[in-house]
């Protein structure tokens, strides 16, 4: 199972480094590829769709109205040979004549009869300039009776492409005429008629018949190679416009329906009012010209296309991946170390920031180095200094041991005495004595203090300090004598009076300390400058021991130790701490 999971794991990481792209050129790249195809693929499609509902529209309405103007000039063809073979039927005026005509025995009226018939007939073809043959044909002798126009040598009216047709009446499709004179393609009407006598004759007339020129024209203006087919009732060709075409006479044609599509032509199909079929055929090729105009018209899109797109991305690599270059060089110079900033102007007003913000950046960083390199200059200035100041105490205090030996040798006791315990005094002050601070060390200290200022001033001292675990409790160093010192020496008058009192709160875990004097006091603003214990005020007098004493307190316990002072002037001082007892472990270094 580890296993599989492991192949799993670096099977996605193969991925993923295959397939995710880390630069961002390559991510632009990737998204401007996916965006044109994408587009190129919507556009296509959106396109393809109009191009193809606009031109099958175009094409049935197109072949069906052209279907239909065809029908109506076949149908009232149609219609005309109709009527002239009416006129022909005995009870028609040229029938009528034909009836005379076949009942006289007389030569001399057969004339007159026969120069009728032609005059009639005459009459019908002018006023029907379509009209070319009409006659009437003896089926039994297979000649014809009268003609208006001579006759083919080698014609059978059983030869004639019988459309439809009902009884009496047949139609024909388009074929040659049957004049010996005429090549022109035309439409026939035959109908067979019984005259008084019994006589038996078929009439026959035809019209002449535009269908090829119409096709012609019709391929011509629209460019489509139409095929103009008529068929029988069931289903034969009988004759198309396009011999040479995709049907042909005395074939089959298995439509159904008005219109259609099969693999090779796209069909029209309608009923004459005379039974006849008639269906107008188009090659699917011709069908898709347009279509195949379009795909040629998107190749050339596509190409174009394409040439744009590699010419955006030559500008949008300039624009983006040059100032990018620019940029990975500063960065690696000014990994080098070399902090010199330099303009560039790219003309993209990003850029122009980023490399503002980076020379910003650089100017910085060296004002940070030169100030660096001066906090270093003094740190080394005040570590000689330090060592001078460490010199001169030890010097001090070596000097004071001297002296206070040399007074124990000449016997002088209060010399001693007073040496002693300045010395005392400097060694704890100089954190050269052994132990850590503690209450009780503090009030030792204020002690010895007290004894050195009374051999010189003449001042009572009250010291009620409480007994308890709480004097062996760690506390921040030298904080009570710089105050009891303030009070001695800027407070007290001779013969003054100075109380110390020591009590701890065993509630509130804290050691209160009060010392007060009856001295000069202070005045409120020299208070309210105390109290601010601002940068700016005086480093005399009260204002250097009370700031080191606030330093001292929020260094060792934070904010939670308290200092307040209260003063009324010649009326004295009071300095109020009140300090948290702290156990071993929670004391902090100093």
């Amino acid at each position: 199972m580890r296993v599989n999971r492991s192949i799993k794991i670096s099977f996605k990481a193969m991925l993923r480094n295959r397939f995710v792209f880390s630069s961002l050129r390559k991510r632009i790249m990737v998204f401007l590829t996916v965006g044109f195809v994408g587009c190129a693929i919507l556009m296509a499609t959106v396109s393809y769709n109009a191009i193809y509902t606009m031109q099958r529209d175009k094409i049935q309405t197109s072949m069906a109205f052209d279907l239909y103007q065809q029908t109506s000039k076949l149908n009232q063809t149609y219609n005309n040979l109709l009527q002239v073979t009416q006129q022909m039927t005995p009870e028609g005026t040229v029938g009528n004549l034909m009836e005379a005509y076949l009942s006289t025995e007389d030569t001399y009226g057969q004339r007159l009869l026969s120069l009728d018939i032609s005059y009639n007939i005459g009459l019908i073809t002018f006023s029907n300039p379509a009209l070319e043959l009409v006659m009437y044909y003896d089926p039994v002798s297979g000649e014809a009776a009268y003609s208006n126009l001579p006759l083919r040598g080698d014609f059978t009216m059983q030869a004639l492409p019988t459309v439809s047709g009902l009884g009496e009446l047949k139609y024909q499709s388009p074929h040659q005429s049957l004049c010996r004179f005429s090549d022109d393609l035309v439409v026939s009407v035959t109908r067979e008629v019984t005259f008084s006598d019994g006589t038996r004759m078929m009439v026959y007339v035809e019209a002449k018949s535009d269908v090829t020129s119409e096709m012609n024209s019709l391929t011509e203006s629209l460019n489509m190679p139409y095929t103009l087919v008529f068929s029988d009732t069931a289903g034969l060709v009988t004759y198309s416009s396009n011999s040479a075409g995709i049907v042909a006479a005395g074939e089959r044609l298995p439509l159904s329906g008005e219109s259609g599509m099969t693999d090779d032509y796209v069909w029209n199909r309608t009923t004459g009012d005379y039974g006849y079929g008639i269906t107008l055929l188009l090659p699917v090729s011709y069908y898709n010209h347009e279509l195949y105009t379009w795909k040629n018209h998107m190749y050339w899109i596509l190409a174009v296309a394409l040439l744009m797109m590699f010419m955006f991305t030559l500008l949008l690599r300039r624009l983006i991946n040059r100032p990018f270059q620019l940029i990975e060089k500063e960065m690696r110079t000014f990994g080098k170390g070399y902090m010199a900033t330099r303009q560039y102007h790219t003309g993209i007003d990003e850029f122009d920031r980023i490399f503002d913000q980076f020379n910003i950046m650089k100017r910085q960083i060296q004002q940070l180095i030169l100030d660096v390199e001066q906090k270093e200059k003094r740190r080394h200035q005040l570590e000689i200094e330090k060592l001078a100041y460490q010199i001169n105490p030890h010097f001090l205090m070596n000097t004071l041991n001297s002296v206070r030996w040399l007074a124990a040798m000449h016997k002088q006791a209060e010399i001693e005495k007073f040496v002693s315990s300045l010395i005392y005094l400097l060694s704890y002050n100089l954190g050269k004595s052994e132990g850590k601070a503690t209450f009780r060390s503090e009030v030792e200290v204020m002690r010895t203090y007290l004894e050195l200022q009374q051999m010189r001033h003449d001042f009572e001292v009250t010291l009620d300090i409480a007994e308890g675990d709480y004097l062996d409790s760690p506390v921040a160093r030298f904080i009570l004598q710089p105050i009891v010192e303030n009070a001695v020496c800027h407070g007290l008058d001779d013969n003054g009076m100075l109380e110390i009192r020591i009590t701890p709160d065993e509630a509130a875990q804290a050691v209160r300390v009060i010392i007060r004097d009856d001295g000069k006091g202070l005045s409120q603003e020299t208070l309210a400058l105390l109290q601010r214990d601002t940068p700016g005020q005086q480093q005399t007098g009260w204002g250097i021991g009370l700031r080191y004493v606030r330093s001292m307190l929020d260094s060792f316990y934070g904010h939670n130790a308290r200092m307040s002072i209260q003063s009324t002037p010649n009326q004295g001082t009071t300095v109020t701490l009140t300090l948290p007892i702290l156990h071993q472990r929670k004391e902090r270094a100093m």
